[in-house]
């Protein structure tokens, strides 16, 4: 059987992991922008940093990636919200129906109670998946982010072959990888809400 979780804490958890995403897809935005400035100075250097042209076009396409995967996850935390205050719902119905049982031997009652227990489950159940896609996506941000800070360092190597433009590169390097650092804090952020979700009673 599907563990289940508090509506409450579920409805709190989830909101605070949109949060941390809502500030990383900031961030990413950031990125975006870091990453286009250093696709301008690497086709302004021409043939001399041929070698930074794939690593500026992975920075910008990582920064839509991230910034696609952060709205995606907001999406999949506001219907785990919405989840949490449906489950909630059914569980003080459960709770209603229960004193009203005591007072009556309606049989119509424990009807009642059948039918929204099967429907609590089945929120459960899609809870459930819910939370593992949620981290599922979460992980793969982070994945992005530790291939972003080691490619960071192939373009920190190239630029400094490019002379005039070093400086400049090695600083869009330096910018590129404190984003990255940033959003992957964030991802880890929003984990450690789950976690602590995943842990509850």
């Amino acid at each position: 059987m599907a563990k289940e979780y508090s509506p409450v804490i579920s409805a709190i958890t989830s909101s605070q992991v949109a949060g941390e995403l809502y500030r990383a897809s900031g961030i990413a935005r950031q990125l975006s922008l870091a990453a286009k400035n250093s696709q301008a100075v690497v086709h302004r250097a021409g043939s001399k940093v041929a070698g930074l042209k794939v690593i500026s076009e992975y920075f910008a396409d990582l920064a839509l990636k991230t910034i696609k995967l952060a709205e995606e996850i907001n999406t999949i935390s506001l219907a785990i919200s919405h989840m949490a205050v449906e489950r909630w719902r059914q569980t003080t119905l459960v709770d209603h129906l229960k004193e009203c049982q005591k007072k009556t031997e309606n049989n119509n009652v424990a009807d009642i109670i059948h039918a929204t227990r099967n429907r609590q489950m089945e929120i459960n159940n899609k809870f459930n998946v819910e939370i593992r896609r949620l981290e599922s996506q979460l992980s793969e941000i982070q994945q992005y982010m530790q291939a972003s800070r080691v490619v960071a360092v192939s373009f920190r190597l190239e630029a400094i072959q490019t002379n005039e433009y070093q400086g400049m590169l090695e600083d869009m390097a330096k910018n590129i990888d404190a984003f990255s650092e940033k959003i992957k804090q964030h991802v880890l952020d929003a984990k450690s809400h789950i976690d602590r979700l995943l842990q509850s009673k």
